[in-house]
């Protein structure tokens, strides 16, 4: 069966189709007019042109599929109807084991995504006049086994709806099933692909590590140099107002030398292995670097940590990375339309035997009908987006057996929840 070929493995198989049939019509030719065959020769004719048709169809085989496809596929078919039809008069008719043939098309038909609605009437007309000349004696029976199937009306009636019944059903069965399969495919193409994409974005200890070193690098030296300039103005005698001056901007310098170091370390590549992480810590190092975020321009980051609350967990600190940088990236990206100000909040609190984070911010939040399916499906509010990034982040800290919750403000944003146990 010759139908159109939307992807290079699918027309290549196709090509090769049309390339089978059209030999295997040369060789049922010869072999007919050999003799070889229980058929009159005048069948040749009917194979011959199909062999011929076919290979026509191989030869030209590029130009027809960008041009005359469906075309030429439904009139090959329906050529492909005829020969089966006449190769059912000459072996029986209504006891013909040719008729599967029928069927064997239509399947082809589906695989190869030919949309052809002729088939199936022009199939059960050729097999209704067959069946029904051969029963008034309009036309020869050569095949003398079939005699006493047609003196049975009975049998015959039976015969003729259950073949058309099931080209009816083979028909819609092999549509159904074959664009399932493919739809499935394209899916999980679609989701294969999301996913490399969504895992290379989430890839952030390389990120963050060459992020970091190239920050260092920069920043490093010019730190040290006006850190030591302010120290030797320190040691002068000042008048009060002067002396201020410069003991503010000594806490600016060393607040800036404290952040580089919490951005070094955070980007520092670690092992995938359980390691005893503070979490107090492990957060000012991860807002520090989220704010050297382009995206992060205007955000105001606000955190809730208790500086004296011990908040110890047992985890992989390169799957909480990923995890938590990419929840709190979406954050910024779900605030970058807001005009009246971008406002990230981070709390860490103590909830019995878990800690509690708690990332909100004052985006859009996410449509209450797609919040139900998070999890169930790739959804994503963004315009480029996969849906696939969250999904690996729940699975991040699954993995060390944390949870995550996604639950809209009352006053407009998201609240992400997440909870891990916690050491002692």
């Amino acid at each position: 069966m010759i139908t159109f070929a939307k992807d290079d493995n699918t027309r290549e198989t196709l090509r090769l189709n049309v390339l089978a049939v059209a030999c295997l019509g040369v060789i049922a030719s010869v072999m007919l007019w050999a003799g070889v065959l229980p058929f009159p020769k005048t069948v040749t004719w009917f194979t011959g042109v199909s062999a011929a048709s076919y290979t026509l169809y191989f030869i030209f085989f590029d130009r027809i599929c960008r041009t005359c496809y469906r075309t030429a596929g439904i009139l090959l078919s329906q050529l492909g109807v005829l020969i089966i039809t006449v190769s059912i008069y000459f072996t029986g008719g209504v006891v013909s084991p040719l008729v599967f043939l029928y069927m064997a098309m239509l399947v082809s038909e589906s695989i190869y995504g030919l949309e052809n609605n002729y088939t199936v009437p022009v199939s059960a007309s050729g097999y209704l006049v067959v069946v029904g000349a051969q029963y008034w004696g309009w036309l020869p029976n050569p095949a003398p086994w079939a005699a006493g199937a047609y003196s049975s009306p009975v049998f015959v009636c039976v015969v003729v709806m259950l073949v058309v019944a099931y080209l009816v059903l083979t028909k819609n069965m092999s549509e159904k099933i074959v664009n399932g399969l493919r739809a499935r495919l394209e899916l999980e193409a679609i989701e294969r692909t999301a996913m490399m994409k969504k895992f290379s974005e989430l890839d952030s200890t390389a990120q963050i590590g060459a992020l970091a070193h190239r920050i260092a690098h920069d920043l490093r030296a010019p730190l040290a140099s006006i850190s030591g300039y302010i120290q030797l103005e320190l040691l002068k005698p000042r008048d009060t107002a002067t002396k201020q001056v410069f003991t503010d901007l000594n806490d600016i310098v060393d607040g800036m030398t404290e952040s580089l170091s919490c951005i070094t370390r955070f980007g520092k590549v670690s092992q995938a292995h359980e390691e005893e992480l503070d979490l107090v810590e492990f957060f000012r190092q991860l807002l520090a670097i989220a704010a050297f975020s382009p995206q992060a321009l205007g955000v105001k980051f606000v955190k809730d940590c208790p500086e004296k609350t011990a908040l110890r967990v047992l985890a992989s600190r390169s799957d909480l990375q990923q995890a938590f940088f990419n929840i709190v990236k979406n954050a910024v990206e779900a605030m970058a339309d807001n005009a009246s100000g971008k406002r990230l909040e981070v709390a860490l609190k103590r909830d019995g035997k878990e800690a509690e984070i708690t990332i909100s911010d004052n985006g859009p939040g996410i449509p209450p009908a797609a919040l139900k399916d998070l999890f169930r499906k790739s959804i994503t509010t963004k315009k480029d987006g996969t849906g696939v990034g969250l999904i690996i982040t729940r699975d991040l800290l699954t993995r060390n057996n944390g949870s995550l919750e996604f639950h809209n403000r009352k006053e407009g944003g998201l609240r992400v929840v997440t909870r891990l146990p916690l050491v002692g």
